[in-house]
């Protein structure tokens, strides 16, 4: 469910890098020839990451992710919604959920406490360059009603929560009531269960306000 990390894939604005793979010379004191890369502008939100309050806050208000358990990220509980990305309104040219198509998506009770999981098939767009700028956005009253379920990961297939421009509040919702973000995911649409069991696999990078992330679904 994480998308691939590239040369010449999407990114946010500056001042978060773009990727580059950079092939290294031979080193010196090894006998064998071998073949190894660095990454260049890998930062916390290359790619599909995890991210926290402390995004919002700083350090020295919120946890870094390093610090959070492993038993809230391997195996929790996790309800999926899905949506169909060409039923929903637009503002300008970007799509957006309110609280009347998470009403219709909730096929059953969340419990509280619950990772939600939100589908549209935005993720089929991973590689096209309007990835970034045409994707889509909760309004307020859908954030409102999430952040009512208290879930402690909030999990999409977009890579911007509220409308980059014309914000509408929804990451002062989200990271004020201790919620973390999981995003932007690819694939989901293709999950066939309401509930199901998600894995969280951050890089173990110390001390920063996100990381970049493998994420597993299982369905039972």
């Amino acid at each position: 469910m994480s998308g691939p990390i590239y040369e010449g894939m999407w990114s946010y604005n500056p001042p978060f890098p773009k990727f580059r793979l950079v092939e290294l010379k031979n080193p010196e004191w090894v006998d064998s020839v071998t073949y190894s890369q660095a990454f260049k502008g890998f930062c916390m939100v290359t790619g599909t990451y995890i991210s926290g309050p402390s995004h919002l806050f700083g350090l020295e208000k919120s946890f870094p992710i390093h610090e959070i358990p492993l038993e809230k990220l391997f195996g929790i509980d996790a309800y999926v919604m899905k949506f169909d990305l060409d039923k929903l309104a637009k503002k300008g040219n970007k799509p957006y959920i309110s609280y009347n198509d998470i009403s219709k998506a909730e096929r059953n009770n969340i419990p509280t406490g619950a990772s939600i999981i939100i589908a549209t098939g935005w993720g089929k767009n991973w590689g096209n360059h309007n990835f970034l700028t045409h994707s889509w956005f909760f309004k307020k009253d859908a954030i409102e009603y999430l952040v009512s379920k208290k879930p402690f990961i909030l999990a999409a297939d977009t890579p911007s929560y509220d409308n980059v421009g014309d914000e509408e509040g929804n990451w002062h919702l989200i990271f004020n009531n201790n919620i973390s973000i999981v995003a932007p995911l690819v694939n989901v649409e293709k999950i066939t269960n309401y509930k199901v069991k998600l894995y969280v696999c951050p890089l173990k990078i110390l001390n920063t306000t996100g990381l970049p992330c493998r994420v597993i679904i299982v369905e039972e």
